[in-house]
C-alpha cells in the first residue's frame, strides 16, 4: 500500500495525491509492499527519486510532476525483479509501456531528452508501441535499447 509522508500529505494538493494513486494503481505487483511517498522541495535538481532497497520502499516527488515521472519512479521499485532490468533508459522504456497512451503527459527524460514537447505529443502513441516492442526484442536481442533508439529516430 502506498502512503504519503506527513510532509508530502501537507505539501501535495489533493489532486496531485489522486494522480499519484492512479498511477500507482497501474502497478499491481507493488500492492503487497508498503511504499512511502515523500516530498522533494520545488527547485531541486531532481523531479523524483526511488529507493527500492529500503523498508518500506520509498519514492519521493516534487509537487505536480507528471504521470510519466511518477511511473518512472515506481518502475525503479520493480527493477531487479519482475523482469525489469536496471538502468534509467530501461526504466523509461518500461514506464512508457506500462502507462496508457492518454496518461503519457511528459516525454521520458532519459530515453528522449533531446525531443521537443511537440514532437513527443505528436509521436507518443507510436513511441509507446515501440517501447512495448522493445521489451519483446529484449528477449532475443541484447542491444534492445540501441534497436529502440534507431526506431525512435524515424519519428519526426
Amino acid at each position: 500500500m502506498l502512503r504519503f509522508t506527513r510532509v508530502a500529505e501537507a505539501k501535495f494538493s489533493g489532486e496531485f495525491q489522486e494522480r499519484v494513486l492512479k498511477v500507482y494503481g497501474l502497478f499491481p505487483e507493488l500492492a503487497e509492499h508498503d511504499i512511502k511517498c515523500g516530498y522533494i522541495r520545488k527547485g531541486m535538481r531532481l523531479l523524483g527519486t526511488a529507493r527500492g532497497w529500503t523498508t518500506p520502499k520509498q519514492i519521493s516527488l516534487q509537487p505536480n510532476v507528471g504521470r510519466m515521472t511518477i511511473a518512472h519512479e515506481l518502475t525503479h521499485l520493480l527493477q531487479g525483479s519482475d523482469g525489469v532490468p536496471h538502468g534509467e533508459k530501461a526504466c523509461d522504456i518500461w514506464a512508457v509501456a506500462r502507462l496508457p497512451a492518454e496518461m503519457l503527459d511528459e516525454q521520458p527524460y532519459y530515453l528522449l531528452r533531446h525531443w521537443h514537447r511537440e514532437r513527443w505529443l505528436r509521436n507518443r502513441v507510436q513511441a509507446k508501441a515501440l517501447c512495448e516492442r522493445a521489451i519483446g526484442v529484449r528477449r532475443t536481442e541484447r542491444n534492445y535499447i540501441k534497436w529502440l533508439s534507431g526506431e525512435l529516430r524515424h519519428l519526426k
